[in-house]
């Protein structure tokens, strides 16, 4: 159970589990403290994490953006101890405060100006890396997500302008009733996932919802393709997390969730724990060929996303090469952040 947790990175969960169980179930004294140490390192490494994306917010907002964070530490405070989720990294979704400005160009620029090599880190379609802090990376995101394929991805987008970011910090319930799901549902289709962004949604749904709040999500799912995969994860809710009726947002389906609650447990978070040999990913045209290994592997189950991965991907690359060198000259005088916060 110990080795599991790690796997799936629910090492604090686990361990609020264990310290309930009673005494003569308990695991050996030596496990235990390895455990609870780690626990407390999450716990530790959660406090920065907090104070971290309270700056990040603070600083965008005072930039001219609107924020919303995604999943993180924002997702962390619907569980019942937010302190012993296993945090990342942070994700912020910002948009010009002008909504008639090219929000990639507009936050590209601001990028480059306030970045010391004037450069463009970790660019991919839906985000870019920022350095604000020297101990918490931080993803800016143009967009919260995508999907491969194109018609989709034009859905999803006008998803996307429905539910913009809001005055609050995070997303409405409603947004990541959506995008929750479409996160696990990239990572499972990418290197792996771990119950760990399964859980997120557990939480998530488990806020509840009306007739007709359900109804939209239900139209939603439909539009973007999501559909089949809804009712696999509704199945691994049901099976592994004991998610009551009255909270299914479809119904379960069987097949596809044994299917996902395999592989879950064949790659662990992240794909980290892959055994299986799709190849090799040391160079770009090696990872290319590892993801259409990958890709044959879920053709049968979600076609309508997989047939597009390779010509999403080659269309990416080409692009990153355009939007990393691209843009306006950057301003001779920027604004950072400080090394240990934002300013």
């Amino acid at each position: 159970m110990y080795k599991l947790s790690q796997m799936q990175t629910l090492v604090g969960i686990c361990f609020s589990g264990v310290e309930k169980l009673p005494a003569e179930q308990r695991p050996p004294r030596e496990l235990i403290m390895q455990w609870w140490a780690l626990t407390r390192k999450i716990e530790t490494q959660n406090k920065v994490m907090d104070e971290r994306t309270k700056e990040t917010t603070a600083y965008f907002r005072k930039n001219g953006f609107k924020t919303a964070i995604l999943k993180g530490q924002g997702i962390a405070q619907l569980y019942p101890q937010p302190e012993r989720r296993q945090s990342g990294d942070i994700d912020i979704w910002i948009t010009p405060n002008d909504e008639k400005e090219d929000a990639r160009g507009v936050i590209y620029e601001f990028a480059r100006r306030n970045d010391p090599e004037r450069k463009l880190h970790g660019v991919n379609y839906h985000h870019v890396h920022y350095q604000l802090f020297d101990d918490t990376e931080v993803e800016v995101h143009i967009y919260p997500g995508y999907l491969h394929n194109p018609f989709l991805n034009s859905k999803l987008h006008k998803f996307f302008k429905t539910y913009p970011p809001r005055e609050e910090p995070v997303p409405s319930p409603a947004f990541n009733r959506i995008f929750i799901l479409l996160h696990i549902y990239n990572h499972f289709l990418g290197h792996g996932v771990g119950l760990r962004q399964v859980m997120d949604y557990y939480y998530v749904i488990r806020q509840g919802f009306t007739e007709e709040e359900q109804e939209e999500t239900q139209k939603w799912l439909k539009r973007l393709g999501l559909w089949r995969f809804a009712g696999a994860v509704m199945w691994v809710m049901r099976e592994a997390f004991g998610l009551e009726e009255e909270y299914m947002l479809v119904e379960p389906d069987e097949k596809e969730g044994r299917f996902l609650m395999e592989e879950i447990f064949k790659t662990g978070n992240m794909g980290h724990y892959e055994q299986r040999n799709w190849g090799s990913l040391k160079t770009p045209m090696s990872r290319f060929i590892y993801n259409l290994r990958r890709d044959w592997h879920f053709i049968s189950h979600y076609p309508e996303e997989v047939v597009w991965q390779p010509i999403f991907s080659i269309w990416m690359n080409v692009r990153r090469i355009y939007w990393t060198k691209s843009g306006p000259s950057p301003d001779p005088s920027p604004v950072r952040a400080g090394r240990k916060g934002a300013s």
